[in-house]
Protein backbone atom coordinates (compact mmCIF):
# COMPACT_ATOMS: atom_id res chain seq x y z
CA UNK A 1 0.00 0.00 0.00
CA UNK A 2 1.27 3.45 -0.92
CA UNK A 3 0.51 6.70 0.84
CA UNK A 4 1.45 10.38 0.55
CA UNK A 5 3.98 12.17 2.69
CA UNK A 6 4.52 15.91 2.97
CA UNK A 7 7.94 15.42 4.53
CA UNK A 8 11.10 15.51 2.43
CA UNK A 9 13.82 12.87 2.52
CA UNK A 10 17.39 13.39 1.47
CA UNK A 11 19.18 12.19 -1.64
CA UNK A 12 20.85 8.86 -1.00
CA UNK A 13 24.32 8.11 -2.29
CA UNK A 14 24.55 5.63 -5.13
CA UNK A 15 27.01 3.84 -7.38
CA UNK A 16 29.45 5.25 -9.92
CA UNK A 17 31.50 3.24 -12.42
CA UNK A 18 34.04 4.53 -14.92
CA UNK A 19 36.31 3.20 -17.66
CA UNK A 20 38.16 4.66 -20.63
CA UNK A 21 41.53 5.72 -22.04
CA UNK A 22 43.94 8.57 -21.39
CA UNK A 23 47.19 10.24 -22.42
CA UNK A 24 50.01 11.51 -20.18
CA UNK A 25 52.86 13.87 -20.93
CA UNK A 26 55.83 14.60 -18.67
CA UNK A 27 56.32 18.33 -18.15
CA UNK A 28 59.20 18.31 -15.65
CA UNK A 29 60.85 16.04 -13.11
CA UNK A 30 57.81 16.21 -10.82
CA UNK A 31 54.92 17.41 -13.01
CA UNK A 32 52.84 15.46 -15.50
CA UNK A 33 49.69 16.43 -17.37
CA UNK A 34 46.99 13.86 -18.14
CA UNK A 35 43.87 13.92 -20.28
CA UNK A 36 41.26 11.15 -20.19
CA UNK A 37 38.14 10.18 -22.10
CA UNK A 38 35.91 8.19 -19.75
CA UNK A 39 32.45 6.67 -19.82
CA UNK A 40 30.89 7.23 -16.41
CA UNK A 41 27.77 5.52 -15.14
CA UNK A 42 26.10 7.11 -12.11
CA UNK A 43 23.08 6.12 -10.06
CA UNK A 44 21.50 7.69 -6.95
CA UNK A 45 18.20 7.68 -5.11
CA UNK A 46 15.86 10.68 -4.82
CA UNK A 47 13.02 10.92 -2.29
CA UNK A 48 9.47 10.89 -3.67
CA UNK A 49 6.27 12.13 -2.05
CA UNK A 50 5.11 8.54 -1.47
CA UNK A 51 5.45 6.36 1.62
CA UNK A 52 5.06 2.61 1.93
CA UNK A 53 2.92 0.69 4.39
CA UNK A 54 5.56 1.20 7.08
CA UNK A 55 5.46 4.99 6.57
CA UNK A 56 8.94 4.96 5.04
CA UNK A 57 9.66 7.34 2.18
CA UNK A 58 9.88 5.66 -1.22
CA UNK A 59 12.92 6.58 -3.27
CA UNK A 60 13.22 6.94 -7.02
CA UNK A 61 16.36 5.59 -8.72
CA UNK A 62 17.90 8.14 -11.09
CA UNK A 63 21.26 8.87 -12.66
CA UNK A 64 22.77 8.63 -16.09
CA UNK A 65 25.70 7.90 -18.37
CA UNK A 66 28.26 10.62 -19.04
CA UNK A 67 31.17 11.02 -21.41
CA UNK A 68 33.65 12.59 -19.03
CA UNK A 69 36.87 14.41 -20.02
CA UNK A 70 39.06 15.30 -17.01
CA UNK A 71 42.32 17.18 -17.51
CA UNK A 72 44.59 16.91 -14.50
CA UNK A 73 48.04 18.08 -13.44
CA UNK A 74 49.90 15.45 -11.41
CA UNK A 75 52.62 16.14 -8.87
CA UNK A 76 54.92 13.17 -8.22
CA UNK A 77 56.39 12.28 -4.83
CA UNK A 78 58.96 9.46 -5.20
CA UNK A 79 59.29 6.90 -2.41
CA UNK A 80 63.09 7.26 -2.63
CA UNK A 81 64.15 10.87 -3.03
CA UNK A 82 67.75 9.90 -3.82
CA UNK A 83 66.51 8.70 -7.22
CA UNK A 84 66.23 12.37 -8.20
CA UNK A 85 69.75 13.42 -7.16
CA UNK A 86 71.77 14.34 -9.19
CA UNK A 87 70.51 12.40 -12.21
CA UNK A 88 67.56 10.18 -12.88
CA UNK A 89 67.32 7.67 -15.69
CA UNK A 90 63.64 7.44 -16.58
CA UNK A 91 60.94 7.65 -13.94
CA UNK A 92 61.41 6.43 -10.35
CA UNK A 93 60.37 2.83 -9.71
CA UNK A 94 57.40 3.91 -7.59
CA UNK A 95 55.91 7.17 -6.40
CA UNK A 96 52.88 8.79 -4.82
CA UNK A 97 51.06 11.46 -6.74
CA UNK A 98 48.38 14.05 -6.15
CA UNK A 99 46.36 15.47 -9.02
CA UNK A 100 43.75 18.06 -9.79
CA UNK A 101 42.13 20.05 -12.56
CA UNK A 102 38.88 20.70 -14.43
CA UNK A 103 36.57 18.22 -16.09
CA UNK A 104 33.99 18.52 -18.85
CA UNK A 105 31.23 15.99 -19.37
CA UNK A 106 28.30 15.32 -21.65
CA UNK A 107 25.28 13.36 -20.46
CA UNK A 108 24.49 10.67 -23.01
CA UNK A 109 21.52 9.51 -20.92
CA UNK A 110 20.41 11.49 -17.85
CA UNK A 111 17.32 10.79 -15.73
CA UNK A 112 16.61 13.20 -12.84
CA UNK A 113 13.73 12.90 -10.38
CA UNK A 114 10.86 15.31 -11.12
CA UNK A 115 8.22 15.62 -8.40
CA UNK A 116 4.79 15.89 -10.10
CA UNK A 117 3.37 17.78 -7.11
CA UNK A 118 5.95 20.53 -7.53
CA UNK A 119 5.17 20.82 -11.25
CA UNK A 120 1.43 20.98 -10.54
CA UNK A 121 1.84 23.67 -7.87
CA UNK A 122 3.21 26.11 -10.46
CA UNK A 123 0.79 25.17 -13.27
CA UNK A 124 -1.18 28.10 -14.72
CA UNK A 125 0.88 30.73 -12.93
CA UNK A 126 3.39 33.27 -14.13
CA UNK A 127 6.18 30.95 -13.02
CA UNK A 128 4.72 27.78 -14.54
CA UNK A 129 7.17 25.02 -15.36
CA UNK A 130 7.41 24.31 -19.08
CA UNK A 131 8.05 21.04 -20.87
CA UNK A 132 11.52 22.26 -21.78
CA UNK A 133 12.25 22.84 -18.08
CA UNK A 134 11.68 19.13 -17.44
CA UNK A 135 14.60 18.16 -19.68
CA UNK A 136 17.80 17.79 -17.66
CA UNK A 137 20.97 19.62 -18.59
CA UNK A 138 23.37 17.33 -20.39
CA UNK A 139 26.52 19.45 -20.13
CA UNK A 140 28.45 19.55 -16.89
CA UNK A 141 31.57 21.39 -15.78
CA UNK A 142 33.42 20.71 -12.57
CA UNK A 143 36.68 20.00 -10.79
CA UNK A 144 38.43 16.72 -10.09
CA UNK A 145 41.04 15.88 -7.47
CA UNK A 146 42.77 12.67 -6.52
CA UNK A 147 45.65 10.76 -5.02
CA UNK A 148 47.32 7.51 -5.97
CA UNK A 149 50.39 5.29 -6.21
CA UNK A 150 52.32 4.55 -9.41
CA UNK A 151 54.39 1.36 -9.70
CA UNK A 152 56.93 0.35 -12.34
CA UNK A 153 56.42 -2.89 -14.28
CA UNK A 154 58.63 -4.32 -17.04
CA UNK A 155 61.62 -2.13 -16.07
CA UNK A 156 59.56 1.05 -16.11
CA UNK A 157 58.34 0.79 -19.70
CA UNK A 158 54.82 0.11 -18.41
CA UNK A 159 53.32 1.18 -15.10
CA UNK A 160 50.50 0.16 -12.75
CA UNK A 161 48.44 2.88 -11.04
CA UNK A 162 46.11 2.52 -8.06
CA UNK A 163 44.26 5.67 -7.04
CA UNK A 164 41.09 7.47 -6.14
CA UNK A 165 39.37 10.53 -7.59
CA UNK A 166 36.62 12.89 -6.47
CA UNK A 167 34.51 14.72 -9.07
CA UNK A 168 32.47 17.78 -8.09
CA UNK A 169 30.06 19.25 -10.64
CA UNK A 170 29.19 22.95 -10.66
CA UNK A 171 26.15 23.06 -12.94
CA UNK A 172 22.61 22.41 -11.70
CA UNK A 173 21.08 19.36 -13.34
CA UNK A 174 17.67 21.09 -13.46
CA UNK A 175 16.98 23.87 -15.94
CA UNK A 176 14.42 25.50 -13.62
CA UNK A 177 15.45 26.21 -10.02
CA UNK A 178 11.85 25.62 -8.93
CA UNK A 179 12.37 21.90 -9.55
CA UNK A 180 15.23 21.79 -7.08
CA UNK A 181 19.00 21.73 -7.09
CA UNK A 182 21.18 18.75 -7.93
CA UNK A 183 24.82 18.65 -8.98
CA UNK A 184 27.01 15.72 -9.90
CA UNK A 185 29.32 14.45 -7.18
CA UNK A 186 31.19 11.15 -7.25
CA UNK A 187 34.13 9.48 -5.54
CA UNK A 188 35.68 6.48 -7.28
CA UNK A 189 38.65 4.21 -6.84
CA UNK A 190 40.44 3.08 -9.97
CA UNK A 191 43.07 0.73 -11.34
CA UNK A 192 44.98 1.70 -14.49
CA UNK A 193 47.89 0.52 -16.63
CA UNK A 194 50.20 2.89 -18.51
CA UNK A 195 51.75 1.75 -21.78
CA UNK A 196 54.69 3.64 -23.26
CA UNK A 197 54.10 4.88 -26.81
CA UNK A 198 57.80 5.13 -27.59
CA UNK A 199 60.69 2.67 -27.60
CA UNK A 200 62.84 5.02 -25.53
CA UNK A 201 63.17 3.58 -22.04
CA UNK A 202 65.34 6.25 -20.41
CA UNK A 203 65.24 10.02 -20.26
CA UNK A 204 68.21 11.80 -18.74
CA UNK A 205 67.33 14.87 -16.68
CA UNK A 206 69.92 17.28 -15.33
CA UNK A 207 68.81 18.98 -12.12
Amino acid sequence: MLGYSSSNGSIQSGVSTSFGIGYKHQLSKRLMIEGDILLDGRAMEYPTSLVDEDDKIIYFLAGGSYINVPITLQYQIPFKKKELIPYRMGQPKSFWFIEGGPYFSYGAAVTPFIDDDIVASFAGGADSITTADLEPRTFDLGIVGGIGVNFSIRDGKNRLIVGTRVNYGMINLYRNIQLGTATNFSAVGYLAVDFSLTKRKHIRHRW
